[in-house]
């Protein structure tokens, strides 16, 4: 049996992945927990098989995006492509008007007030100057005016990268480069310290996995490390009232319950639900007569991005009788479609018409009826939080009880993806300086 330290990561989105690649390569021991059953991912996740007639497609997180300045995030995307975990999406990529279908390439916007607005975001993140604030994000997915994930960020200079062959193999392919142990179809509902160890716990009717020497909690909901925040408030409210370190200890119980409340807050009061549709076309309707790949739609109340799946790498067929598309809903359109409680088909339906008139006016003339040969809608009910916590670190470390927090929501880039590889490296980071001498820093 191995005695390196055992490392409890839960969630196996991109943060968690990388977190246990770090930790692997530091020779620790993690085991990542997933609520999914058939693959790692988070918002990445795509179901390995489709409804009806609908093809595969990337409904989740949609592509990484790098800015300049970007450092590590660029240096982490570079050893996935280099391990062909993702490759480079190069298309045409620009910006749509919800009325009377023009397209904006981005290199002209580059140039224009849109662009100045978005570097303006860059550089604000790039400099770190965030603060609970200003630190906003947007409810359209770490964007601002309309930006999907960052997509407009950096301008034509920037650089967009997909999974291959999908978005959503690129955890499982780095939890098997790791040579992690992987307990899928988890959902944990109990992190309980026990000493000085960890136990993980779940809904199921398995035991909980006991003895693990640290603990990394690295899903979106910051709901979760706020319960476990809570918790050990609670263990410091029951010690006496003596000094420990710089502070007593329930002083540093009032500090935790802090934390506690601020990661809740973020949970009830910014979150933004999205929806993504996978649509889906006889070959060459649309493609034929669009000029575009994937564009930002700034003016849509309802659908913020769209894109065209067979411009990625790797998810061209030329034997396929249709093509596939994704649009991405505004999280406000995503509230009303919550709020009316309508069933998937009944939303899938809405989507569908809201698709085909935003892209209608750009089609003119060419193209008399759209109809799809086949749709369906995915629902993201908190998708991302409207705002970080506006810290100045990728993550959060409490050495004394050997836990660190992980997520997107800790601290303001210019997009989620790059806050979330980010974050789970950072992580990896300070979990294995707590555990000196194990292994070899190889890591990216």
């Amino acid at each position: 049996m191995s005695s390196a330290p055992r490392v409890a990561i839960v969630g196996g989105g991109i943060t968690g992945s990388l977190c246990a690649l770090v930790l692997r390569k530091h020779g620790l021991e993690p085991t990542i927990y997933d609520m999914s059953k058939r693959a790692l991912g988070g918002r990445f996740g795509t179901p390995r098989k489709s409804k009806g007639d609908m093809p595969l497609s990337d409904r989740g997180g949609q592509f990484f995006c790098t800015t300049q300045g970007s450092g590590r995030y660029s240096q982490v995307l570079a050893f996935l492509e280099h391990n062909k975990l993702v490759g480079r999406w190069d298309g045409r990529f620009g910006v749509l008007g919800a009325r009377g279908g023009s397209f904006l390439p981005k290199e002209i916007i580059d140039g224009s007030v849109l662009g100045g607005l978005q570097r303006a975001k860059v550089h604000e993140s790039e400099d770190g100057e965030a603060n609970p604030e200003n630190s906003d994000q947007s409810i359209e997915g770490g964007g601002q005016f309309g930006d999907f994930c960052g997509f407009l960020a950096g301008g034509s200079k920037s650089e967009l990268y997909v999974g291959t062959p999908s978005m959503s193999s690129v955890c499982d392919r780095l939890a098997e480069l790791a040579e992690v142990e992987v307990r899928k179809g988890v959902e944990v509902t109990d992190l309980r310290l026990d000493g000085d160890t960890w136990t993980v716990g779940s809904s199921s009717a398995q035991p909980s996995d006991k003895g693990f020497q640290a603990l990394v909690v690295a899903t979106h909901n910051p709901a979760l490390a706020a319960g476990v925040v809570s918790r050990l408030a609670i263990g410091m409210d029951e010690l006496p009232d003596s000094a420990v370190g710089d502070a007593t200890s329930h002083q540093i119980a009032e500090r935790l319950r802090g934390l506690s409340s601020a990661l809740e807050n973020l949970r009830k009061q910014h979150k933004a639900p999205l929806y993504s549709l996978s649509i889906s076309f006889p070959v060459g309707t649309l493609s034929e007569n669009l000029n575009f790949d994937a564009v930002a739609c700034p003016t849509s109340d309802k659908i913020q991005f769209v894109s065209r799946e067979a411009s990625k790498p790797g998810r061209s067929n030329p034997n396929e009788l249709t093509e596939t598309w994704t649009a991405i809903t505004t999280s406000a359109y995503a509230q009303d479609l919550l709020k009316r409680d309508l069933d998937e088909e009944a939303a899938t339906s809405e989507l569908v018409e809201a698709f085909v008139k935003l892209v209608k006016p750009a089609l003119g003339d060419s193209v008399d009826n759209i109809v799809p040969s086949a749709a369906s809608a995915k629902r993201w009910k908190a998708g991302f939080t409207t705002r970080s916590l506006g810290l100045q670190e990728d993550s959060i470390g409490l050495e004394p009880w050997k836990l660190v927090i992980c997520g997107d929501f800790l601290r303001s880039y210019a997009s989620p993806g790059e806050a979330a590889v980010l974050s789970g490296m950072e992580g990896g980071e300070k979990v294995a300086s707590w555990f000196p001498n194990m292994g070899t820093d190889h890591h990216p």
